[in-house]
């Protein structure tokens, strides 16, 4: 049976086809939404402009570490 012989399978074909192309293009916007809020998040200038205090907090506890933390390790090997 050939879909030319037969005008009901034709159109069901049709629209099989016509709601496949629908579909691709909901994955299609989806996938580009989700890249562009997947960046928009990932964004660490967007953040530090946000929130500048927790930033600037975050580098003074960071900075405040690693200056004990290579005291110690010359006061250990005694070479200070």
């Amino acid at each position: 049976m050939t879909t030319r012989s037969n005008p009901a399978l034709t159109e069901e074909l049709a629209h099989a086809e016509a709601d496949l192309e629908q579909a691709r293009e909901r994955v299609a916007s989806s996938i580009s939404a989700l890249r562009n809020e997947v960046a928009r998040q990932a964004d660490w200038r967007r953040w530090l402009s946000r929130h500048p205090l927790v930033a600037l907090g975050g580098a003074l506890a960071l900075g405040f570490w690693l200056g004990a933390g290579g005291r110690a390790h010359l006061e250990i090997g005694g070479r200070r």
